[in-house]
């Protein structure tokens, strides 16, 4: 009977952690010895979330656009605006029908962009004109026969980095790239636009050299803050 106690507070713990809400959730840490009265609480966040750190996530199938008009206007001109507010005012200024079908079209997105004060035009160009961008810019690209906009954030030599408004901040190669996008970026123009802002300043890529760097073993100085001695160390 004894022995089941651990299982049965396993499976508990298991199914409690399960009916948590996603987003910050707590980790806590009880005490384990008796006696010990060592309680720490940790926020954290799953990497689900951080994958759309700075951007306005889309609800719905055909909202990709109005989502990426939401994070230009947030994260580069420091407005605070959501996708349901977007969306519902650029349906007054096209028709819903078609949105439904299609989705919102580069045409609407220019009408709403003017009805806040702005500007947004479409230009055609090429590969290396995006890596000379200044201003945000919104690309249409052509994913398994699903029109899709997402945010350009910065274009390298043989990469792009997107805010992408589903699957979040991501790279693709050049050549992907190139395969799906239509030569047409829109670019948003206004007062207020902060070019040191990250969503024109991304990270570089994940590399696997940077990523042992940011998530590499606690080094042997570190160990020894908690008692241990360097013998108990290994470094590749």
């Amino acid at each position: 009977m004894h022995r089941a106690l651990p299982a049965i507070a396993f499976l508990m713990t298991t199914a409690a952690a399960g009916a948590q809400p996603s987003g910050k959730a707590p980790i806590w840490f009880g005490p384990t010895s008796s006696g010990s009265h060592l309680i720490v609480s940790k926020p954290v966040r799953s990497w689900k979330d951080m994958q759309f750190d700075g951007l306005v996530r889309q609800r719905t199938d055909f909202s990709c656009g109005a989502a990426a008009l939401a994070t230009i206007f947030n994260a580069g001109y420091g407005k605070h605006t959501t996708e349901a507010q977007v969306l519902v005012n650029m349906l007054k200024i096209s028709d819903p029908e078609v949105v439904k079908e299609k989705g919102f079209s580069l045409l609407d997105m220019k009408r709403y962009v003017a009805e806040v004060g702005m500007a947004g035009e479409g230009f055609q160009v090429d590969f290396d004109a995006l890596r000379q961008l200044k201003v945000p810019g919104v690309v249409l690209l052509n994913i398994r026969g699903y029109n899709h906009f997402a945010v350009i954030r910065k274009a390298g030599d043989d990469y792009v980095q997107l805010g992408d408004p589903a699957l979040g901040n991501r790279v693709m190669s050049r050549k992907s790239f190139e395969t799906a996008w239509n030569k047409v970026v829109f670019v948003v123009v206004g007062e207020g636009y902060d070019p040191s802002s990250a969503l024109a300043n991304p990270p570089p890529p994940l590399s696997a050299r940077r990523l042992f760097e940011e998530r590499s073993p606690t080094w042997a100085a570190d160990l020894t803050d908690f008692g241990l001695s360097t013998v108990n160390s290994f470094r590749f």
